[in-house]
């Protein structure tokens, strides 16, 4: 089985950046947090960085503080209007009671474990 791809590697990929340059990794890794701390922010509680959307966002986001293909504009307002639909959503803004809590963990450094 192969191993499972990080958030980083995620980013690196839609960017398509093939550099392992440390200094890249940094300003994914800073991009990644940023975006969950701005979906907290709005009120997003589950950030399961194994969901569809959560990765489509955070890809959004990063594209757009990188100025992919020169879109930032484009991807900016991708992100805005899905970050919307997010913190509407009770499935994003309520944690159940079996919920651990654990997948807003790690927000900070843009790890999840992942």
């Amino acid at each position: 089985m192969a191993a499972e791809t990080t958030l980083t590697e995620k980013m690196r990929a839609a960017l398509r950046i093939s550099s392992a340059s440390d200094r890249i990794t940094e300003e994914i890794n800073d991009c990644i947090a940023a975006c969950k701390k701005d979906l907290q922010d709005v009120g997003v509680k589950r950030l399961n960085e194994t969901d569809a959307l959560i990765v489509r966002a955070i890809t959004l986001y990063v594209k757009a503080e990188f100025g992919f293909n020169g879109n930032a504009d484009k991807f900016h307002n991708s992100y805005e209007s899905l970050k919307v639909h997010l913190s509407m959503s009770s499935e994003y803004n309520t944690v159940s009671e079996t919920d651990t809590g654990t997948e807003t963990e790690g927000a900070e450094n843009g790890s999840m474990g992942g």
